[in-house]
C-alpha cells in the first residue's frame, strides 16, 4: 500500500507524513467486511402504491386534522340524531321561537319537579298538538314494569309522574296558571289493557341546545338531519359522476379518430351552455313531472325514490345530465396515455375486447385521478343542493337540507342570528374538510410528488 502510494505520489514526500497531516493511516485503506458492507445497505420494507400513499398522506396535517373533522360531522349527522328525543319534522308548539339552552314556561314548571321523581309524562313535552289527555287506556313502561291506567274525562295540561319513594305510585299532577295545584294518586296495573295507548315518558326535560324555530321545531336536530341530507346527496351525486364520466371518457379515449371527435365535441357543447340557468330549468321542469309519476306509478322503483322526494331526484337527474364531463375529460387523458402502454397492446394482442381492456387494464390505472375527482365532486355536489334548496327548488318540506335550513332562518336574522349562524357553520365546515380532504388525497396520490 505504500509503495503504491509512494509510486503514484508526484512529491518526494514521505507518506506517513502525508497520512498523518489528513488524520489517516494504513487500516483505513483495509477492504470493508461483509457486516460492515450490510450496515451500509439501507433497508426498505417494499410498500404497495396504497400503502405509501396513505403514508404521504398521513404527513400531511392538514388533511389528517380536515378528515378528523369530517369524521366528527359524519358523528353529528347520523348518530346525534340517536343521542336527542327531538325529531327534525315534530313541531313543539310550547316551545316556539326559543333561543340555545332556553326552557319555555311549561317546561320550567316541569323542571322544577323532575328531582323529585323517577320518570314523568308530560302534554307540554309532546309535539305536535297534543295539549290533553282524552278519555282511555294509556300504559307505559319503566325498569321492565308496565304501568296501565285509564281517564274517564279528559285532562288538559297534565303531568304523570312516577315515584319510587311513594310504593311507585302513579301520580296525576294538574298544572293551572302556570302552578302544581294537586297530584292526584291513580290506580294502575301491571298489565296492559287492549287498546291502551303508550306514553314516552322522560327522566328530566331535555334543553333546546340550539333553540327552536317559528314552529317550534328543534334547530339542533333539524340542522343534524339537513347535514345528513346534503353528505348523502352529495356521495350520491358524486358516485353518479363518477360512473358515467369515467365510462364516457375511457370509451371516448380508447376509441379515437372520429368517435372521440363527436363524444368531444358533445363534452364541448355541454359546456358551453349556461351551467346556473340549465340547473334552475331542469328543477323546475322536472320536479312536477317526477311527483306525478311517484303517486300514479305502482313500481317498486318509483316508491323508492318517492321516500326521496322529488327535489332530491331532480337534483341526481341534474347531475347525470351536466356534471359528468369534467370527469370524463380527466379520464380521457388518463386513457389517452395509457393506451399506448406495452400491457395495452398485450391485452389487444391476446384478442381481449375494449370493454375489458377499460374494465381491467385502463380504469384501475386511472383510479388515482378518480378518486380525487371524486372525492373533490362531493364538496361541488353539497354546495350545488344548498344553493337549489336555499331557493326553494331542492329537498321538499318537512325534509329539510342545510340550504333549506339557512332560507329559513334568513327572514329573521335581525332577530335571530343563531338560526342561520349555526347550519351556515355546519355547511362551511362540510365543504371545506372536503377540499382540504381531497387536496391531500391529490399529493399523497399523485407519484410524481412520490418522496
Amino acid at each position: 500500500m505504500k509503495q503504491a502510494f509512494k509510486k503514484l505520489s508526484p512529491f518526494q514526500v514521505d507518506p506517513d507524513k502525508v497520512w498523518a497531516d489528513y488524520g489517516l493511516n494504513e487500516s483505513d485503506f483495509a477492504p470493508a467486511t461483509d457486516a460492515e458492507k450490510e450496515e451500509m445497505v439501507e433497508i426498505r420494507k417494499s410498500v404497495s402504491y396504497w400503502k405509501d400513499a396513505a403514508r404521504r398522506f398521513k404527513k400531511n396535517t392538514v388533511s389528517m386534522v380536515a378528515l378528523f373533522v369530517f369524521l366528527v360531522t359524519l358523528l353529528f349527522a347520523f348518530v346525534g340524531p340517536l343521542l336527542i328525543p327531538y325529531d327534525y319534522a315534530n313541531q313543539y308548539r310550547n316551545s316556539q321561537k326559543l333561543g340555545p339552552f332556553e326552557y319555555s314556561d311549561q317546561e320550567k314548571l316541569i323542571k322544577s319537579i323532575e328531582g323529585q321523581t323517577d320518570c314523568m309524562f308530560a302534554t307540554a313535552l309532546q309535539p305536535g298538538s297534543t295539549t290533553a289527555l282524552d278519555p282511555g287506556s294509556y300504559y307505559f313502561k319503566y325498569k321492565g314494569t308496565t304501568y296501565c291506567f285509564s281517564f274517564e274525562k279528559k285532562f288538559a295540561d297534565s303531568v304523570i309522574i312516577l315515584k319510587d319513594g311513594e310504593l311507585s305510585t302513579v301520580r296525576e299532577v294538574h298544572i293551572q296558571n302556570g302552578e302544581i295545584k294537586r297530584s292526584t294518586p291513580l290506580e294502575y296495573t301491571t298489565e296492559i289493557t287492549p287498546g291502551a295507548k303508550e306514553l314516552t315518558v322522560v327522566k328530566k326535560v331535555f334543553p333546546h341546545m340550539v333553540g327552536t324555530d317559528s314552529q317550534g321545531r328543534d334547530i339542533l336536530a333539524r340542522t343534524m338531519y339537513g347535514a345528513r341530507v346534503s353528505i348523502i346527496i352529495g356521495i350520491v351525486a358524486a358516485l353518479i359522476v363518477l360512473v358515467i364520466g369515467s365510462i364516457y371518457g375511457a370509451i371516448s379515449g380508447l376509441c379515437g379518430g372520429a368517435v372521440d371527435f363527436v363524444m368531444m365535441r358533445i363534452v364541448e357543447l355541454i359546456y358551453s351552455v349556461p351551467e346556473v340557468l340549465i340547473v334552475l330549468l331542469l328543477q323546475v321542469v322536472l320536479k312536477d313531472p317526477l311527483q306525478v309519476w311517484f303517486n300514479t306509478s305502482k313500481t317498486w322503483f318509483a316508491n323508492a325514490l318517492s321516500t326521496l322526494g322529488a327535489g332530491i331526484v331532480s337534483i341526481f337527474i341534474t347531475f347525470a345530465a351536466l356534471y359528468w364531463v369534467g370527469m370524463a375529460r380527466i379520464v380521457r387523458g388518463q386513457v389517452l396515455m395509457l393506451k399506448k402502454q406495452e400491457f395495452v397492446t398485450a391485452a389487444t394482442a391476446l384478442g381481449a375486447s375494449n370493454g375489458r381492456i377499460i374494465k381491467r387494464h385502463l380504469l384501475p390505472n386511472c383510479v388515482g385521478q378518480l378518486v380525487i375527482t371524486t372525492c373533490l365532486q362531493i364538496p361541488s355536489a353539497i354546495f350545488l343542493e344548498s344553493f337549489l334548496s336555499f331557493l326553494g327548488l331542492g329537498v321538499s318540506a318537512p325534509m329539510a337540507s342545510l340550504g333549506s335550513l339557512c332560507s329559513d332562518a334568513l327572514g329573521t336574522i335581525t332577530l335571530f342570528p343563531y338560526r342561520l349562524l349555526f347550519p351556515g357553520t355546519v355547511l362551511t365546515i362540510i365543504v371545506l374538510s372536503l377540499n382540504l380532504v381531497g387536496d391531500g388525497l391529490r399529493d399523497a396520490l399523485d407519484p410524481r410528488l412520490k418522496k
